[in-house]
């Protein structure tokens, strides 16, 4: 009977191709444990260890791991064949993907236009929440791959930086703002105004919040008009002169340029915060999301 199966089979090859085990738990989006408890189950699939251990640089293979490699990389290039044949039939490849408001609006439509061009057979299922609920969306197996504006959990997930982002106040275009503006005063000469906020499960929110700890100035002292979930809801209401905002450089940028907003840096040298890639941590991805990962992390995409 066999007592192997194809992830082992891929763990194995990626540690053989990186010299790496550390490298091959970075590359397969698992934990390093992990990695070696598929080496472990396949060394006693087959018999006997794979890798030398104990070497200092690169591990290396026994004996054994010579022999085993190329059949490894043959079953998992026929196993490739057979997928390929059966999306070849007309099978559709979907993937699901959970993702903050600001990396849903700013970043997924870039990345799911480039990547449909490599997997052009593949259909995107998308799931929309503020931070804290794309997390309860991995954690539940809702998805797989989350895209967040805050790193809630990192024992629990793991965060690829993807995008760089910053956090600007932003003012209807009125005259005493413009006046400011042209003597150049920063954002946070403006946090007495009437303020919007978005939710506390909100990426955008949390680092807001994390600022103002910086400063020494507790939330609740703000002067808070309304709490809204949604950026375009809350630009709205700060065009009509209901409050200013802190909020997402990306989502603001077309409001800004257009003229009907007016946007504040908070410091001189700006308040940045990155877009993560999320994935649990003991989540085994599959092929098509490990390829999307992938792409993501290449770069090779257009960014807004």
């Amino acid at each position: 009977m066999v007592e192997f199966n194809l992830k082992q089979l891929e763990v194995f090859v990626t540690v053989a191709r990186l010299g790496s085990f550390t490298q091959a738990a970075q590359a397969l989006y698992l934990t390093q444990s992990t990695v070696s408890a598929h080496i472990q189950a396949l060394e006693r699939g087959l018999g006997g260890p794979l890798f030398q251990r104990g070497a200092r640089r690169q591990v290396c293979l026994t004996w054994l791991g010579e022999r085993a490699l190329p059949m490894a990389w043959e079953i998992l290039d026929r196993c490739r064949g057979l997928q390929a044949l059966a999306q070849s039939d007309g099978e559709e490849e979907v993937l699901t993907l959970a993702a903050s408001t600001v990396p849903a609006q700013c970043l997924l439509p870039a990345l799911m236009a480039g990547f449909s061009k490599c997997r052009p057979g593949c259909r995107f299922r998308l799931r929309k929440g503020d931070s804290a609920q794309v997390h309860r969306l991995l954690e539940e197996g809702s998805a797989s791959i989350g895209f967040v504006g805050a790193a809630l959990d990192q024992a629990a997930y793991r965060y690829q930086p993807v995008l760089e982002d910053k956090l600007v106040l932003v003012t209807a275009n009125l005259p005493r703002f413009r006046a400011l503006r042209e003597r150049g005063a920063m954002g946070r000469a403006l946090l007495e105004e009437p303020m919007l906020c978005r939710e506390p499960g909100s990426g955008t929110r949390q680092r807001f919040d994390a600022y103002l700890e910086r400063l020494g100035i507790q939330p609740s002292e703000l002067r808070v008009v309304a709490q809204i979930d949604q950026p375009e809801a809350i630009l709205g209401a700060v065009e009509s002169g209901l409050g200013v905002s802190v909020c997402s450089a990306l989502v603001v940028q077309d409001r800004v340029e257009r003229g009907s907003l007016l946007a504040f840096e908070l410091e001189e040298e700006g308040f940045h915060r990155s877009l993560y890639l999320a994935v649990r941590r003991e989540r085994e991805l599959s092929s098509l999301e490990l390829a999307f990962c992938h792409f993501v992390e290449d770069g090779g995409w257009e960014r807004p």
